[in-house]
């Protein structure tokens, strides 16, 4: 599409949809992240940040609908923030699964996958951003074509790290069958597992478009195919997942709540240390 043309009929009716949709979702998103409390502080209100942001983007082309479509700051803005609170919304899913169940004695092991993912994902955000800026001058039409490559495959690796993350959640949510936050983890689970192919998706878009400068993929001025399915659907299938799995592990007990045993995970004695305490005993 003509990077002067105004937008389609079809792009405002979708922006249209796309509002709507979220403000349905906005009060029931609400609800779960009041319920989930201090344990999903960096899951949830990240991700009610990512539906500020699809708000502000849909207005501002329902309310511009006759003017240009081009590249401006609240476009580039809002579209790589939904990308980065999608991004973190997954990991704080991930994290929120293991702390909500008995940890190892002094284990920092989360906290740096946390900080590690977070600090990654933010940095290939910001690089990515930075250099995918449109600039007539600039090698590819943006401002750092390299920097711009590196930023999204950076997001795309950071991702992959979380998927590797989920095996070993998995085998500590099924080490601790009785534990009274084993459905809540679970679900936390299985919720970024539903979400992470459509995230992967999106971000392989993104990593095929900065290596790939195709016009009908351009995330603002290419065809409405692309946006419909590489863009709204694609975060749509991140989005209603989180709210399932949200709603599905909202009752979790928080850790003031839980008995002083349940809160760290006791190392497992062996078989020959229990029967030589039988024998003792």
């Amino acid at each position: 599409m003509d990077a002067l043309e105004p937008p389609s009929a079809s792009l405002i009716n979708l922006a249209i949809a796309d509002l709507v949709i979220y403000a349905i979702l906005l009060p029931p998103t609400l609800w779960i992240t009041w319920k989930h409390g201090k344990a999903g502080m960096v899951c949830w209100p990240i991700f009610l940040s990512y539906f500020g942001l699809r708000f502000v983007s849909d207005i501002y082309q329902i309310m511009h609908r006759n003017e240009p479509q081009q590249y401006n700051t609240v476009i580039i803005m809002t579209n790589a923030g939904s990308l980065a609170c999608l991004s973190l919304t997954i990991i704080g899913l991930v994290y929120e699964a293991n702390i909500i169940l008995p940890l190892p004695p002094k284990s920092w092991t989360e906290k740096i996958i946390l900080g590690v993912t977070h600090l990654a994902n933010t940095g290939g955000i910001g690089v990515a951003t930075y250099g995918g800026a449109p600039s007539p001058t600039g090698q590819g039409g943006v401002v750092a074509e390299n920097l711009n490559q590196i930023g999204n495959c950076l997001m795309l690796f950071v991702m992959f790290a979380i998927c590797w993350w989920m095996w070993p959640t998995w085998r500590r949510v099924s080490s601790v069958p009785t534990h009274p936050n084993y459905r809540s983890a679970r679900w936390l689970l299985y919720t970024a597992g539903a979400a992470m192919p459509f995230h992967l998706v999106r971000l392989a878009y993104n990593t095929t478009y900065a290596f790939l400068r195709v016009s009908s993929l351009d995330p603002v001025t290419g065809s409405f195919a692309t946006r419909l399915i590489l863009l709204f659907f694609m975060q749509l299938g991140v989005a209603l997942p989180a709210i399932a799995g949200g709603w599905m592990s909202k009752e979790l007990v928080p850790k003031s709540q839980l008995l002083p045993e349940e809160l760290v995970l006791q190392p497992r004695c062996s078989q020959r240390s229990v029967a030589d305490a039988e024998l003792v005993a």
